[in-house]
């Protein structure tokens, strides 16, 4: 097997025998072997992760070196360092082995006009929700067999990947809410986030038709069946997070729930060996190629907790940059990670930078979760170095920065929408 996928198996296999209160220790290990995994990355890496990497890595060091000369680091201060992000690494490992489902049933007929838009916003926006960027590749795929994707038609599956962010808990967007404002409500996000998608769904029907595309709209069609799996595996972890095992984070959950359902699925209609080879292959071949996602989460994690630690050793543990976090602060640091992810950064770097100066604890928790998805979710569609951008740019040999384009509109427009809600769930605060 892969040396680098071994480690990351590894890696997830730590964190979740961790989540065993008599294992807990096992979360260091978790680290270990992810940290591992980024030392030995470094050269491999694609020259936009590396230099992010680096930068978030550089900046972390900076900041921790500049807090041992101001305080006295302990062993306590170190360990929080190393194990930033672990629960948010481990579910983007725990999420990949939904790559080994079956590609869903398709028709052999294309959908024309609306109802061609209308079932590939649907397709992609429901798959990618668990699949998530497989299900762009699996309609993209099937869209240019028989000619080149139109701007109409990559506007489409961008933005219906993208916007499943706003509320779906097997997105990296989810996880990272959860890690920056853990005392969010799941459930208030899922309220806001559906009209969100749901929104920015209808202006893309909008455009289309405002720019006299619908018509001409060859769409992907799918069978119903294709989502019974997807619908059972949410239904799982909502019914384990609120029914069975309440106190747990739901990124946990949802890293648990994934490998162990697609096993059991691989099970039933394989059998042993065939499950068997398909999990070794794919620690063998898909987890090797996460090491740009393990190094970029677990670089990002230490630089928001060194930068934190700093920060509380100069200014106090209680510091914020903001008096209130209402909803002009929660706008502000939504626009400035849209601005980073203009200029080429992942989300991430501003997320991580806004959970460092912006402790949680003082705060509402669902009006931080919800910058975290917001920015994610229009962020990675507007960014030109976003990785579904650039994953699809490289797939079907485009510009990325074409794509880019493709989605400012776009992107003005849901900002409005994302400040309406944000405005919505600071009014709803106060009267509670």
């Amino acid at each position: 097997m892969n040396v680098r996928g071994t480690l990351i198996a590894l890696g997830v296999s730590c964190f979740l025998l961790s989540l065993i209160p008599q294992l807990s220790f096992l979360l260091y290990f978790s680290a270990f072997f992810y940290w591992v995994v980024l030392a030995l990355s470094l050269n491999r890496l694609n020259q936009r992760n590396r230099f992010q990497v680096l930068f978030l890595l550089s900046a972390g060091v900076s900041c921790t070196a500049f807090a041992f000369v101001v305080g006295e680091l302990t062993l306590i201060n170190i360990a929080v360092l190393v194990k930033a992000n672990l629960g948010i690494t481990s579910m983007l490992v725990g999420v990949s082995f939904l790559s080994l489902l079956p590609h869903p049933q398709q028709d052999k007929r294309n959908l024309l006009g609306v109802k061609g838009a209308v079932s590939t916003w649907g397709s992609v926006h429901l798959l990618g929700a668990v699949i998530n960027l497989s299900s762009v590749f699996l309609v993209g795929d099937r869209l240019q067999r028989s000619h080149p994707l139109s701007d109409a038609q990559l506007g489409i599956i961008v933005r219906a990947l993208t916007c499943a962010g706003f509320w779906s808990p097997f997105f990296a967007s989810m996880a990272i809410a959860f890690s920056v404002a853990p005392n969010a409500s799941y459930s208030d996000l899922v309220s806001i986030g559906v009209p969100v998608s749901i929104t920015a769904f209808l202006f893309s029907m909008w455009e289309l038709k405002h720019t006299n595309r619908v018509d001409s709209f060859i769409g992907f069609p799918i069978s119903l069946s294709s989502l019974l799996f997807p619908v059972f595996l949410a239904s799982a972890v909502l019914v384990i997070h609120y029914q069975i095992l309440k106190d747990m984070p739901i990124l946990s959950i949802v890293t648990f729930v994934c490998p162990l359902s697609v096993l059991g699925l691989l099970l039933i209609q394989g059998g042993k060996h065939a499950a068997q080879r398909k999990v070794r292959d794919h620690i063998s071949f898909r987890l090797p190629n996460m090491i740009n996602e393990v190094s970029l989460f677990i670089s990002a994690g230490f630089m928001s907790a060194s930068v934190s630690l700093l920060v509380g050793y100069l200014l106090g543990d209680s510091w914020s940059l903001f008096d209130s976090f209402g909803f002009w602060a929660a706008f502000s640091c939504y626009i400035a990670i849209c601005i980073i992810s203009l200029i080429g950064l992942h989300p991430i770097v501003g997320i991580s930078l806004m959970s460092a100066l912006v402790p949680f604890e003082e705060v509402n928790n669902t009006l931080l979760a919800l910058v975290c998805i917001s920015a994610w979710g229009v962020g990675t569609a507007i960014g030109p170095l976003s990785g579904i951008n650039l994953s699809v740019a490289g797939k079907y040999e485009l510009d990325n920065i074409k794509l880019s384009r493709l989605n400012i509109r776009y992107g003005v427009f849901m900002s409005a929408v994302v400040a309406v809600a944000m405005y919505a769930v600071v009014l709803l605060s106060e009267m509670q």
